[in-house]
């Protein structure tokens, strides 16, 4: 998998945009073409509920950071807010780079083993892009902590967890490779994805 996959885009035609929209680009072909052929922007967007948003994702961050601290104790070994990253991905030559920072990372000792454990914090409910956008970011983690990595999504309705595993960047290249000629998209989708605003194909 490493051929397809870098944590190194320092060339100077390295393109880039924001992982939150690879992920996205995971379920819908139409929105992955949109990214590879660099017509959306790499800036954030502004959305009417965004600072709200902010506001109970941060005090929801710090519970969780506090709890997990509490529980984990000296298990603990580096705690790193916020941790930067950028993941690319190749199609054939084509390298698409995404930037990001994951919201929660830890150094942990289980046992006799060590891991990084990566908390996703979702201020609302999951959307379905999340899942994949807590993949992707797992497996830049892998790749530069290069310890196992488990996963974590939290929300105020839900926690969802997991090992990230090889399988999951065979699934994850499947979908980069998807054709688009065959994909209808569909207006649950639409009406959630980050790229409805530029793709020609949304249905709303």
């Amino acid at each position: 998998m490493r051929a397809r996959i870098t944590t190194s885009c320092k060339s100077e035609d390295s393109r880039y945009t924001r992982l939150n929209l690879l992920g996205w680009a995971l379920l819908c072909p139409h929105a992955r073409d949109l990214l590879w052929h660099g017509i959306t922007p790499l800036e954030q967007p502004l959305y009417p509920t965004a600072e709200e948003s902010k506001s109970q994702h941060k005090v929801l961050k710090k519970l969780v950071d506090e709890h997990l601290n509490a529980f984990l104790g000296d298990r603990i070994l580096a705690t790193y807010p916020e941790y930067e990253h950028v993941l690319g991905i190749y199609r054939g030559d084509d390298l698409l780079c995404a930037r990001s920072k994951a919201d929660l990372v830890y150094n942990v000792k289980l046992g006799k083993t060590l891991a990084t454990l990566y908390v996703e914090i979702a201020s609302s409910r999951i959307n379905v892009a999340k899942p994949w956008q807590a993949i992707l970011r797992a497996i830049a983690l892998y790749y530069e902590l290069r310890l196992p990595v488990i996963v974590m999504i939290v929300s105020p309705f839900k926690i969802m967890y997991k090992v990230v595993e090889d399988r999951d960047q065979v699934a994850l290249l499947k979908l980069v490779d998807k054709p688009s000629s065959n994909f209808e998209a569909n207006s649950n989708l639409c009406s959630l994805c980050e790229l409805a605003s530029q793709c020609p194909y949304r249905v709303i």
